[in-house]
């Protein structure tokens, strides 16, 4: 008896893949603060190219008998290996979280055009929360100009070099992501590959973690450091 499939991208074939299902788990119900009904699946199964173990997830889009002649889930976006990648400092944005795990989900389900727009969406974020007066308040005597106008990625980028937040290498990556956003922004007749995205992801992550996570951990380790002294 042929075992049943499911399509959920592959990290090592980098390919989307029919991977043979071993189990599924679901749960339905209906929200108890609004009242508004949720389904969700956990689908587990084998790549049949390089027979890796695979875990993906899907949610309920459409409900049968509700808003829809029929049930309708969402494309299985995987969960293991390689999920979506976190980071530990607490001053990163939500709209940058968000975004990256949008653009992650993009390039799952090979929608690489909009996996770069939502990279991009993230890095402007990111200069947005960097370079922005935080603490703006016309009752508050003294407190920050507000900015004329919102800081875009170009200008952003420029001024994260030049106030020292990334180096030159972080730049040049930044400069890269903000073609391939640009390309993709507009009604060009372009076609974006996986690996250019993958390469463009990881920049993305590793000029977050730079400008966050490693910022924190090194603040936190000079003051280890002049508590150690003081103990002395």
């Amino acid at each position: 008896m042929t075992k049943p499939t499911f399509i959920i991208d592959c990290p090592w074939c980098k390919a989307k893949v029919a991977a043979e299902q071993e189990g599924i788990a679901e749960e339905k119900g209906w929200h108890p603060d609004d009242g508004v009904p949720h389904g969700e699946r956990l689908y587990v199964g084998n790549c049949p190219r390089c027979r890796t173990p695979l875990a993906g997830e899907s949610h309920q889009v459409d409900f049968e008998g509700i808003d829809a002649e029929e049930d309708r889930w969402s494309d299985i976006v995987r969960v293991f290996p390689k999920p979506a990648r976190s980071f530990s400092s607490w001053r990163i944005p939500n709209v940058v979280t968000d975004s990256l795990n949008e653009a992650d989900k993009c390039l799952q389900v090979g929608a690489y055009t909009a996996a770069c727009a939502m990279l991009g969406r993230a890095l402007e974020a990111v200069c947005r929360d960097i370079l922005l007066p935080k603490n703006f308040d016309p009752d508050i005597p003294n407190s920050p100009l507000a900015p004329e106008k919102k800081i875009m990625l170009a200008e952003g980028i420029k001024k994260l070099k030049e106030a020292k937040h990334i180096d030159e290498r972080l730049f040049a990556w930044s400069q890269e992501l903000h073609a391939f956003r640009n390309m993709a922004a507009h009604p060009e007749d372009i076609v974006i590959p996986r690996q250019d995205v993958e390469d463009l992801q990881a920049f993305v992550y590793a000029i977050v973690e730079y400008i966050y996570d490693l910022t924190d951990r090194y603040e936190e380790f000079k003051a280890r450091l002049v508590k150690n002294k003081s103990k002395k």
